[in-house]
């Protein structure tokens, strides 16, 4: 574009596109060749002590853009009150629910007690929850002494142990629960058991676990542990989830047997883990269970908080189970019930909503900040930002942490990330696989379209992203840089996914459930933008699976371009990355 300059004498002049400015300078962004790696790690500290860790940086990088961004926690679950409310007020009331509205509302309030924490809200309206829950749930006891989804039915065994457990820790909390009901009850729930060789499913066995572990809480560990024995030999049986219920149990009959230790080790093996997350995930969905990874990570995290409080690896659980959540609360009243029971054990064991001490945070024995933690300010987290440039090239960054004395625990984590040359730098998989493939648009073949590397001015260019999440996601953002001679064109967008877990359809057929599992169309990402120099994606959630993203470019511009790689992250783990292959790409006149 030219524009008028009567000074020139010529009348004419250069002047920027607006298109392409960034500001009212008239200056033009320009991007280096280079493509962002993300490191991370985390860590806590119990009580007066100091950590330091070192943050070296690679030997080429781009010093004008990246940070070292450092996060304190005073608490990693006191923001779990939020499911509270959402359970009270769940719309339905199947025996399940009935449960899991009350449940974790008496554990919390049990809890804020032994801590001595008063919660007037709580204290006035728990009693009436509890007693109008204990009141339906009479009303639902079958004539066997179990209960049932709803007052009509069968009476379920799961089920059963679980108003169980919540008579069990109500009554343990000071309130007044009916003997005889849990009495009946537990009757149900011995009949219900049978040896480890009768067992014909993972479901079966899971099951099992579970009601070991009820009639354990309520008193029956002689009775429990003549099968406990039996089950631990065919534990191979055992979801992961269950080998936690399985644990717990041995914890309440006996908290130094071995095979404690076992199981833990078990789980600690299986758990899928990043520098600051852990979670795990089951080979098979125990769905009459109401069964989720979510679920499991939660049940496991209870164990491992009442079983092994020290295991270093807890913290990256609380964190991975608090990001799970969507507004506040998980995705079911199952999870949403036992993630509460779990971070209510673990608050207790650590006493961090009575956190009180001092902290500081200095890079290279330069204060990046220091203040102080209170019980009013423990959901408060302390974020930190230092550019890459402030940091030292060619030595080692001395990132320490400190607390003072006093009750209560400090998390950390820390993220460098930094943008690297991309010819020197490979496709990475931390977590996430992301690949790109430019096309001809008429082409209709698939994965058999021959890739393009050039075009010009004026055509189309057909742009195919495959995601691969190897284990389940939650909030990713994934960057797909354009050439600079281009721009997006198409935002009619087609989508496929590919799932390890898919949708099911029931249908019943002589007595027994059949599962009709299908590949379907969807839309997987929450949100996507088309921005000048990039397109981008955000997925709330991914379980694990195959994901693909089409949308078209037109080129504007001849000339030669290199295309900034693909990236794929975590947000609140961004240490979970994947980053594709860069290119060159031509446009001809």
């Amino acid at each position: 574009a030219v524009a008028g300059d009567p000074s020139t004498g010529s009348g004419y002049s250069d002047a920027a596109r607006p298109r392409l400015t960034t500001g009212p300078d008239g200056t033009l962004l320009v991007h280096r060749y280079t493509a962002p790696e993300i490191v991370g790690t985390g860590g806590q500290l119990v009580s007066e002590d100091t950590r330091t860790e070192v943050v070296a940086l690679p030997p080429k990088y781009d010093d004008r853009q990246g940070e070292l961004s450092i996060r304190l926690d005073p608490s990693l679950a006191a923001g779990m009150v939020d499911g509270l409310d959402y359970l009270e007020h769940f719309p339905y009331e199947c025996t399940e629910q009935i449960v899991s509205r009350f449940l974790p509302n008496v554990l919390t309030y049990r809890a804020l007690q032994e801590l001595e924490i008063r919660d007037q809200g709580l204290e006035e309206k728990l009693p009436g929850l509890v007693e109008g829950g204990l009141n339906k749930l009479y009303l639902r006891q079958h004539g066997d002494g179990g209960w049932g989804w709803w007052y009509e039915g069968e009476s379920n065994p799961h089920l059963t142990a679980y108003v169980l457990f919540a008579m069990v820790k109500a009554e343990e909390t000071g309130f007044e629960v009916r003997g005889d009901v849990i009495e009946r009850g537990l009757i149900f729930l011995e009949s219900s058991l049978v040896t480890a060789r009768e067992l014909q499913s993972y479901r079966e066995a899971n099951r099992q676990a579970f009601v070991l572990y009820v009639m354990a809480e309520a008193g029956q560990t002689g009775r429990a542990s003549e099968y406990v024995g039996d089950l631990y030999n065919r534990r191979e049986k055992l979801s992961h989830y269950g080998r936690a219920f399985l644990a717990l149990t041995l914890g309440l009959i006996d908290e130094g047997d071995d095979r404690i230790a076992t199981l833990l080790s078990d789980l600690q093996n299986a758990a899928i883990l990043s520098a600051t997350g852990a979670h795990w995930e089951e080979t098979e969905y125990d769905y009459w269970a109401m069964n989720t990874d979510t679920r499991s990570t939660a049940v496991i995290l209870d164990a491992l908080a009442r079983l092994d409080p020290e295991n270093a690896l807890i913290p990256n659980v609380v964190r991975w189970l608090m990001v799970a959540r969507q507004d506040g609360i998980w995705e079911t009243t199952q999870e949403t019930a036992w993630a509460l029971i779990a971070l209510t054990d673990w608050m207790v064991v650590t006493g961090e909503l009575k956190g009180e001490y001092e902290y500081g945070v200095w890079l290279n024995d330069g204060s990046l900040t220091e203040g102080n933690v209170t019980p009013d300010t423990v959901d408060e987290p302390i974020r930190l930002r230092v550019d890459v440039a402030e940091l030292l090239a060619d030595a080692g960054n001395r990132l320490t942490i400190g607390r003072g004395p006093g009750e209560g625990r400090l998390y950390y984590t820390a993220h460098l990330k930094v943008y690297l040359p991309v010819e020197e730098i490979e496709p990475l998989d931390r977590g996430v696989i992301v690949s790109r493939r430019y096309t001809d648009p008429a082409c209709t073949d698939g994965v058999k379209c021959p890739e393009v590397d050039g075009a010009a001015v004026g055509d189309a260019v057909q742009v195919k992203l495959t995601i691969i999440a190897p284990h389940d996601l939650y909030y990713v953002v994934v960057e797909d840089p354009l050439p600079a001679g281009a721009e997006a064109i198409d935002t009619s967008l087609d989508t496929t996914s590919r799932l390890a877990q898919e949708p099911g359809l029931y249908r019943e057929a002589e007595g027994e459930i059949w599962y009709d599992f299908y590949y379907w169309w969807w839309r997987w990402y929450s949100r996507s933008e088309m921005r000048d120099d990039r397109v981008v994606l955000f997925a709330d959630y991914l379980p694990a699976g195959t994901y693909e993203y089409t949308y078209t470019f037109r080129a504007t511009l001849p000339g030669e371009y290199q295309v900034i790689p693909t990236t794929a992250s975590e947000f609140y783990f961004p240490e979970v990355f994947g980053r594709g292959d860069g290119r060159l790409f031509t446009i001809g006149e």
